[in-house]
């Protein structure tokens, strides 16, 4: 088993420098976002730490990938997939004021009409 001394962070604040310095120094070409899933590997293997949300890693990733290759239909329809409004949001909003409504179903109950089973 290796015997990992010291860690390298990744964070929000650092990856668009850490990924990109990481690419110019190893003089990668990026084609593909398997391109950019194996230099994060990479990475991890060489004692990077992601310390990320691994859907905004993901993210990143995708974003990376198109301003490396924009010119890749592929690179672009993901983004413009993970961009555009989903059928989900819209079925948010109308479970949000469907919840609202059924506020107005409960009954309200007087407190003092309340009558109590014990004996004085």
């Amino acid at each position: 088993m290796p015997k990992i001394t010291e860690v390298k962070p990744v964070t929000v604040d650092n990856i668009h420098e850490i990924i990109p310095a990481y690419i110019n120094e190893k003089q990668i070409i990026i084609t593909s976002y398997e391109d950019m899933m194996e230099i994060v590997l990479q990475m991890i293997k060489e004692h990077h730490v992601f310390n990320m949300d691994r859907e905004l890693l993901r993210s990143i990733m995708e974003d990376l990938t198109y301003m490396y290759c924009p010119g890749d239909d592929i690179n672009k329809e993901r983004l413009i997939l993970q961009l555009a409004p989903s059928d989900d949001e819209d079925d948010d909003d109308d479970d949000e004021d469907e919840d609202e409504d059924d506020d107005d179903d409960i009954p309200q109950i007087k407190v003092d009409t309340l009558v109590s089973d014990i004996e004085d």
